[in-house]
């Protein structure tokens, strides 16, 4: 009976252990303004990437990044629903001659950039604000994530990604309540 209670755990220490060992990022906080007509969204987030992104990166492959928002009103019986919806894509490269990383924001053409990796990574929450009209609505919330597009990476590489964990560098919702002030 112990060496059977001992061949069914060790498996599951062993997926315990490789789960935990995978650094996350996560989005700590959202940043919530509101101006006449709109409310605007920016994370706080804890984002890094495995050295093995850095080498794509390095050797000229252009990394993209998919952030989402939504503005929803909470039902607590049923799917939640949506009011709004927002999405930002982000490409990450690297200019080999200036020694040069670069995140632009593909749809204003805003670009962020620094000569040092991992400072770039943390300049990433500044390339990101999400605008909504603001709703009649009282009970809102708004939820943020940020995933890596790994179907615009070049072709050869999107399948040996998909399952490789050095290359989920997903966030899971995040999810905050709107205090709109009159």
């Amino acid at each position: 009976m112990k060496f059977r209670i001992k061949i069914f755990l060790c498996p599951l220490l062993i997926i315990c252990l490789a789960f935990s060992c995978h650094a996350e990022n996560q989005v700590i906080h959202l940043n919530i303004t509101q101006d006449t007509d709109t409310i605007s969204v920016s994370p706080r987030i804890d984002f890094s990437t495995s050295q093995e992104i850095k080498e794509a990166i390095d050797n000229g492959i252009r990394v993209q990044l998919i952030v989402k928002a939504e503005l929803y009103q909470p039902v607590p019986w049923w799917f939640d629903t949506t009011i709004d919806k927002n999405l930002i894509r982000l490409e990450i490269s690297y200019y080999i001659l200036g020694k040069y990383y670069v995140i632009k924001n593909k749809e204003t053409n805003q670009r962020i950039g620094n000569v040092d990796y991992n400072k770039l990574w943390n300049s990433l929450e500044k390339i990101i604000v999400m605008d909504f009209p603001i709703p009649d609505n009282d009970d809102l919330w708004v939820k943020l994530r940020i995933m890596l597009d790994k179907g615009s990476l070049p072709t050869a590489m999107q399948l040996p990604v998909l399952f490789n964990e050095y290359w989920d560098i997903n966030t899971e919702w995040f999810s905050q309540q709107v205090n709109l002030s009159e």
